[in-house]
């Protein structure tokens, strides 16, 4: 049935239906939205149970940015020691891919739950995390303990058996070594 008016009358009814929803806008600086827990956002240093980093400047992140845009200054003294000069990041440019922190073989970086990263000056954008500190040790994990192969003494010893002179085929399951 067409008549004048029906897509006015529609759309009236659409309108009245919503009028009783509950309110889904959400007043941004006031109200913030609760994020879930895998929502991956800036890059930031995950310490250890003291407080302190746990980076050990192996350059993995770096190495696994699509992005090249993390910069890692490191100094290796003579004793094989390393001292972190800079750990940068750029917000800007990073694409929250979470390469980095999957690259990381000893957990150091987390991607945070900061979202606001918006910022008025553009020089704002690059990150230190890291400046002028050491790094930290890798700490190796202890080997695994094989436990003690029980060694038969040599009276209880199995002896591999000879193939007797009767015909036997030690490599065919038949016996006469003939497959006929």
């Amino acid at each position: 049935m067409n008549f004048y008016g029906k897509g006015i009358l529609r759309s009236m009814w659409i309108a009245y239906k919503n009028l009783f929803r509950p309110v889904i806008t959400v007043q941004y600086p006031r109200e913030k939205v609760e994020l879930p827990e895998r929502s991956r956002w800036a890059v930031a240093m995950k310490p250890d149970e003291d407080g302190n980093h746990t980076c050990t400047a192996c350059m993995a992140c770096e190495r696994a940015c699509p992005d090249y845009i993390i910069e890692i200054g490191v100094t290796t003294a003579e004793d094989r020691s390393k001292h972190i000069d800079h750990w940068r990041y750029e917000i800007g440019a990073c694409m929250m891919c979470g390469l980095c922190v999957e690259a990381c073989p000893f957990d150091a970086i987390v991607m945070s739950h900061e979202y606001e990263l918006a910022r008025t000056d553009p020089a704002l954008l690059t990150i230190d995390l890291l400046t002028d500190t050491d790094a930290a040790k890798p700490k190796r994990k202890e080997p695994v303990a094989k436990p003690a192969a029980a060694v038969a003494p040599e009276s209880q010893a199995v002896l591999p058996t000879e193939p007797s002179s009767a015909g036997e085929d030690p490599t065919s399951g038949t016996e006469g070594g003939t497959d006929d």
